[in-house]
């Protein structure tokens, strides 16, 4: 399990290299919108995906060092395919939403993407909460985006 200390050490330190880090150069406005559609697209298939019980999405898209964050704890990997085996079993997903998105480049092959999000949900007979904002890192790695780092938070004051 990782220990606070260490989510807050991790927070830091994407928070330097989004700040410190330069602008990706050389890439045309139309490069850049083929990659936040296609980060987007990915960050679809992590909603799809939960919905219809995928758990090879998760495994191909989440790699080994890969860390979730929420209000409940971090999560590595393994514990994240064994979190989505559980939603299986016990969540009915009618379905969801994103929006208003945001991208920003932090090195070559790597962006941070953000977004908000409605879930609609059961799990163990209890609606889980709809709104969250969401985060993700991703990477480009074996040929296929792949999010290192996701993190869901639920907005405060649901109806």
């Amino acid at each position: 399990m990782i220990s606070y200390t260490k989510c807050l050490v991790g927070a830091a330190a994407l928070a330097a290299l989004v700040i410190g880090s330069p602008r990706t150069r050389g890439q045309s406005p139309s490069r850049n919108a083929a990659i936040e559609q296609e980060l987007v697209h990915t960050e679809f298939g992590f909603f799809e995906a939960w919905k219809s019980k995928d758990l090879s999405y998760f495994q191909s898209h989440i790699p080994e060092n890969g860390v979730y964050w929420s209000d409940t704890g971090t999560l590595s990997r393994d514990e994240q395919l064994q979190q989505q085996q559980e939603s299986a079993k016990n969540c009915t997903v009618e379905g969801y939403s994103l929006s208003d998105f945001g991208v920003l480049p932090l090195a070559t092959g790597a962006y941070l993407l953000t977004y908000k999000a409605e879930r609609y949900a059961t799990c163990s007979g209890q609606k889980i909460p709809v709104h969250i904002n969401g985060s993700s890192v991703y990477i480009l790695k074996q040929g296929r985006w792949q999010a290192v780092y996701r993190a869901t938070v639920g907005m405060k004051n649901q109806s």
